[in-house]
C-alpha cells in the first residue's frame, strides 16, 4: 500500500519535471502509446461491452488526462494539484448518486461537504489565485474521470488491465492528434529529449499504470475494500512531500488546512464507500478500475 501510495504521489512530481520539456499532451501521447504496448497482451474484443468500453476508456483516458496535464503545466505547486484531485472520490460518490440512484447517508454527505470546504479553503490562498484556471481545468478533468467511472461500473467481465490496454490503444492516437492541433515543437522536443525524460515516460507508464494500478488491484482481490480503499488516500500526502522535498515547495498555513480538511472529507467518503462496496459485494476487477484515478 505504502509502496503504490509513493508511486501515484511521485507521479505528480515526475509529470511536473517532464512537461517543463515535452509540451504535455505530447507527454501523455506517449506515455499511453508505452502503456498500449506493455498490455497488448491483455487486449480482447468485449462482445456486447465494447460502446461502454469506448466511452469509459475515452473518459478516464484521452480527455481525462489531456485537461489534467494541461493543469499541471499551468500550476505552479504540485501539492495543490495533488489534494485538488482527490475530489474525484466525492465528486464520484455524487455522480453515482445522480445517474445509478444510489443512496447517500449522513456521514458520507458529511465527508463530501468536507472535501469541498477544503478545496474552497485552498482556492482563496493568494499564491493559489494565481492558477486558478489550472485548478479549473483539473477539476474538469476529475468530472470526466467520474463519468468515466460511471460507466465502468456498467461493464461486465472485463478485467483491469483489458481496460488499460482499451484506454492505451484509444488513448494515445487520439492524444496524439490533440497535441498536433494544440502544440507545437513536437520533433524538437523529442529529438533533445535525455534519458530523465524519457525515464519520465517509463515511470508513468509503468510504475503508475501498471505497477500501481495493477497492485491495487492485487490488493483488492485479497482484502476487503473497506480496508483498502482509504489506504489510497495517503497518494496525496506523498505528493504534497515530494512537492516541498524536490521542487522546494512552500505551503501556507491556508493550504495546509484546506488540504487537511479536504483529505479528511475524502478519507471518510472512501472508507464509507468501502463498506458499501463489501456489504454489496463488488467485483475486485471494478473495486479496482473504480480506484485508477488515484495517482493518475
Amino acid at each position: 500500500m505504502l509502496l503504490i501510495c509513493a508511486i501515484w504521489g511521485g507521479n505528480f512530481v515526475v509529470t511536473k519535471l517532464a512537461v517543463d520539456h515535452f509540451p504535455p499532451v505530447l507527454f501523455t501521447a506517449l506515455r499511453f502509446a508505452l502503456v498500449a504496448i506493455l498490455t497488448l497482451p491483455w487486449l480482447r474484443w468485449c462482445p456486447g461491452q465494447m460502446r461502454n468500453v469506448i466511452i469509459a476508456a475515452l473518459c478516464m483516458g484521452t480527455l481525462h488526462f489531456a485537461l489534467i496535464i494541461i493543469g499541471i503545466a499551468k500550476a505552479d505547486d504540485v501539492s495543490v494539484v495533488a489534494v485538488v484531485t482527490q475530489l474525484g472520490v466525492p465528486i464520484s460518490t455524487l455522480m453515482a448518486v445522480l445517474f445509478l440512484g444510489e443512496r447517500v447517508r449522513w456521514k458520507r454527505s458529511l465527508g463530501i461537504a468536507l472535501a469541498f470546504s477544503g478545496a474552497v479553503v485552498i482556492s482563496f490562498d493568494p499564491k493559489v489565485m494565481n492558477y486558478q484556471v489550472a485548478i479549473g481545468l483539473i477539476l474538469m478533468a476529475v468530472i470526466i474521470f467520474s463519468i468515466g467511472q460511471i460507466t465502468v461500473r456498467r461493464i461486465h467481465d472485463v478485467n483491469t488491465f483489458t481496460m488499460q490496454a482499451w484506454v492505451g490503444i484509444l488513448s494515445a492516437p487520439s492524444l496524439l492528434l490533440i497535441s498536433l492541433l494544440l502544440e507545437d515543437g513536437h520533433v524538437e522536443q523529442t529529438l533533445s529529449a535525455s534519458v530523465w525524460h524519457w525515464g519520465a515516460i517509463a515511470y508513468a507508464a509503468v510504475l503508475v499504470s501498471l505497477i500501481g494500478h495493477g497492485g491495487a488491484y492485487y490488493l483488492l482481490r485479497r482484502y476487503p475494500v473497506s480496508i483498502v480503499n482509504p489506504g489510497f488516500t495517503l497518494a496525496p500526502i506523498f505528493g504534497v512531500l515530494a512537492g516541498v522535498f524536490f521542487l522546494n515547495e512552500q505551503l501556507s498555513g491556508r493550504v495546509i488546512l484546506g488540504s487537511a480538511i479536504t483529505l479528511l472529507g475524502v478519507l471518510i467518503v472512501a472508507t464509507r464507500e468501502g463498506k458499501v462496496a463489501d456489504a454489496r459485494g463488488v467485483a475486485p476487477e471494478k473495486a479496482a478500475l473504480e480506484t485508477k484515478g488515484a495517482g493518475d
